[in-house]
Protein backbone atom coordinates (compact mmCIF):
# COMPACT_ATOMS: atom_id res chain seq x y z
CA UNK A 1 0.00 0.00 0.00
CA UNK A 2 1.23 3.45 -0.92
CA UNK A 3 0.31 7.13 -0.51
CA UNK A 4 1.05 9.64 -2.95
CA UNK A 5 0.71 13.39 -2.84
CA UNK A 6 0.24 15.61 -6.18
CA UNK A 7 -1.14 19.05 -7.46
CA UNK A 8 -4.78 18.04 -8.48
CA UNK A 9 -5.40 18.34 -12.12
CA UNK A 10 -8.51 19.08 -14.20
CA UNK A 11 -9.44 15.28 -14.23
CA UNK A 12 -9.78 15.74 -10.39
CA UNK A 13 -12.71 17.79 -10.41
CA UNK A 14 -15.00 14.91 -9.73
CA UNK A 15 -13.25 13.58 -6.74
CA UNK A 16 -12.30 16.70 -5.06
CA UNK A 17 -16.04 17.47 -5.51
CA UNK A 18 -17.06 14.07 -3.73
CA UNK A 19 -14.37 14.73 -0.80
CA UNK A 20 -15.82 17.99 -0.50
CA UNK A 21 -18.78 16.86 0.12
CA UNK A 22 -17.84 14.15 2.74
CA UNK A 23 -16.01 16.98 4.74
CA UNK A 24 -19.33 18.88 4.57
CA UNK A 25 -21.01 15.93 5.88
CA UNK A 26 -18.82 15.35 8.78
CA UNK A 27 -18.73 18.62 9.58
CA UNK A 28 -22.21 19.12 9.65
CA UNK A 29 -23.24 21.49 6.83
CA UNK A 30 -24.29 20.00 4.05
CA UNK A 31 -26.98 22.31 4.32
CA UNK A 32 -24.89 25.13 3.13
CA UNK A 33 -23.14 23.04 0.43
CA UNK A 34 -23.15 24.98 -2.74
CA UNK A 35 -20.53 23.24 -4.57
CA UNK A 36 -21.22 21.67 -7.96
CA UNK A 37 -18.25 20.06 -10.16
CA UNK A 38 -18.59 23.14 -12.20
CA UNK A 39 -17.53 25.62 -9.68
CA UNK A 40 -14.94 23.52 -8.16
CA UNK A 41 -13.28 23.50 -12.03
CA UNK A 42 -13.80 27.46 -12.15
CA UNK A 43 -12.56 27.85 -8.44
CA UNK A 44 -9.24 25.59 -9.30
CA UNK A 45 -8.61 25.47 -12.70
CA UNK A 46 -10.70 28.37 -14.50
CA UNK A 47 -9.35 31.44 -16.00
CA UNK A 48 -8.08 32.85 -12.76
CA UNK A 49 -8.04 29.94 -10.10
CA UNK A 50 -8.67 31.29 -6.90
CA UNK A 51 -6.92 28.43 -4.92
CA UNK A 52 -4.69 25.33 -5.60
CA UNK A 53 -5.11 21.30 -4.38
CA UNK A 54 -3.37 18.53 -3.10
CA UNK A 55 -4.63 15.30 -3.64
CA UNK A 56 -3.88 12.32 -1.42
CA UNK A 57 -4.10 8.96 -3.13
CA UNK A 58 -3.88 5.62 -1.68
CA UNK A 59 -2.76 2.86 -4.60
CA UNK A 60 -4.20 5.39 -7.25
CA UNK A 61 -7.41 6.15 -5.12
CA UNK A 62 -8.24 9.38 -3.89
CA UNK A 63 -8.85 9.24 -0.43
CA UNK A 64 -7.65 13.14 0.89
CA UNK A 65 -7.55 16.50 -0.62
CA UNK A 66 -6.51 20.02 0.91
CA UNK A 67 -7.45 22.93 -0.73
CA UNK A 68 -4.74 26.08 -0.37
CA UNK A 69 -3.81 29.18 -1.17
CA UNK A 70 -1.73 32.53 -0.14
CA UNK A 71 -2.73 35.25 2.12
CA UNK A 72 -0.40 38.16 3.62
CA UNK A 73 0.65 38.94 7.10
CA UNK A 74 1.14 42.67 7.23
CA UNK A 75 3.32 42.32 10.36
CA UNK A 76 5.81 40.22 8.54
CA UNK A 77 5.13 42.12 5.20
CA UNK A 78 5.60 38.18 3.56
CA UNK A 79 2.85 36.37 1.81
CA UNK A 80 1.34 33.38 4.07
CA UNK A 81 -0.16 29.47 3.14
CA UNK A 82 -3.63 28.82 4.16
CA UNK A 83 -5.15 26.39 4.21
CA UNK A 84 -8.75 25.90 3.69
CA UNK A 85 -9.51 22.29 3.64
CA UNK A 86 -7.88 19.38 4.56
CA UNK A 87 -9.71 16.07 4.44
CA UNK A 88 -8.80 12.62 4.80
CA UNK A 89 -12.03 9.83 4.63
CA UNK A 90 -12.40 7.99 7.84
CA UNK A 91 -11.56 4.66 6.71
CA UNK A 92 -7.77 6.35 5.58
CA UNK A 93 -6.76 8.30 9.16
CA UNK A 94 -4.04 6.76 11.27
CA UNK A 95 -2.26 5.90 8.73
CA UNK A 96 -0.06 8.98 8.46
CA UNK A 97 -2.35 10.70 5.05
CA UNK A 98 -3.14 13.29 7.01
CA UNK A 99 0.94 14.24 8.46
CA UNK A 100 1.98 14.09 4.97
CA UNK A 101 -0.44 16.73 3.49
CA UNK A 102 0.59 18.81 6.25
CA UNK A 103 3.61 18.33 5.34
CA UNK A 104 3.63 18.62 1.99
CA UNK A 105 2.03 22.02 2.65
CA UNK A 106 4.53 23.30 4.83
CA UNK A 107 7.04 22.16 1.97
CA UNK A 108 5.32 25.14 -0.20
CA UNK A 109 5.18 27.06 2.60
CA UNK A 110 9.07 26.84 2.79
CA UNK A 111 9.94 26.78 -1.25
CA UNK A 112 7.62 29.74 -1.60
CA UNK A 113 9.09 31.61 0.84
CA UNK A 114 5.95 32.30 3.33
CA UNK A 115 6.22 33.49 6.43
CA UNK A 116 3.63 31.34 8.21
CA UNK A 117 1.58 28.57 7.13
CA UNK A 118 -2.01 28.74 9.25
CA UNK A 119 -5.83 27.43 8.96
CA UNK A 120 -8.47 27.16 10.89
CA UNK A 121 -10.23 24.18 13.15
CA UNK A 122 -14.00 23.87 14.54
CA UNK A 123 -13.82 24.19 18.28
CA UNK A 124 -15.78 20.90 18.73
CA UNK A 125 -12.88 18.52 16.51
CA UNK A 126 -10.90 17.87 19.49
CA UNK A 127 -9.52 15.37 17.94
CA UNK A 128 -8.40 17.70 14.46
CA UNK A 129 -6.98 20.24 17.66
CA UNK A 130 -5.08 17.10 18.93
CA UNK A 131 -3.75 16.32 16.00
CA UNK A 132 -2.27 19.15 14.92
CA UNK A 133 -1.03 20.29 18.32
CA UNK A 134 1.23 16.82 18.16
CA UNK A 135 2.38 17.99 14.53
CA UNK A 136 3.46 20.98 16.01
CA UNK A 137 0.75 23.54 15.70
CA UNK A 138 -0.84 26.32 17.95
CA UNK A 139 -4.21 26.67 18.24
CA UNK A 140 -4.95 30.53 19.07
CA UNK A 141 -6.87 30.94 21.91
CA UNK A 142 -7.66 34.67 21.28
CA UNK A 143 -8.82 34.67 17.48
CA UNK A 144 -12.29 34.84 16.36
CA UNK A 145 -13.15 34.16 12.47
CA UNK A 146 -15.07 36.93 11.16
CA UNK A 147 -17.44 35.93 8.30
CA UNK A 148 -20.27 38.27 6.12
CA UNK A 149 -21.85 36.08 3.46
CA UNK A 150 -25.36 36.18 1.68
CA UNK A 151 -27.64 38.95 2.33
CA UNK A 152 -25.69 40.63 4.73
CA UNK A 153 -22.55 40.51 2.40
CA UNK A 154 -24.89 42.28 0.09
CA UNK A 155 -26.78 44.44 1.89
CA UNK A 156 -23.41 45.99 3.65
CA UNK A 157 -22.01 46.13 0.77
CA UNK A 158 -24.81 48.41 -0.54
CA UNK A 159 -24.45 50.44 2.87
CA UNK A 160 -27.69 48.86 3.84
CA UNK A 161 -28.04 47.81 7.31
CA UNK A 162 -28.49 43.96 7.54
CA UNK A 163 -32.15 42.95 9.08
Amino acid sequence: MSLTLRAATADDVGAIHGLMRELAVFEKLLDIFEATPESVHEALFGATPAAECLMAEWDGVPVGYAIYFHNFSTFLARRGLYLEDVYVQPTMRGRGVGQAVLRQLARIAIERNCGRFEWTVLDWNQPAIDFYEAQGATVLPDWRVVRMTGDALTQFAEGRKAV
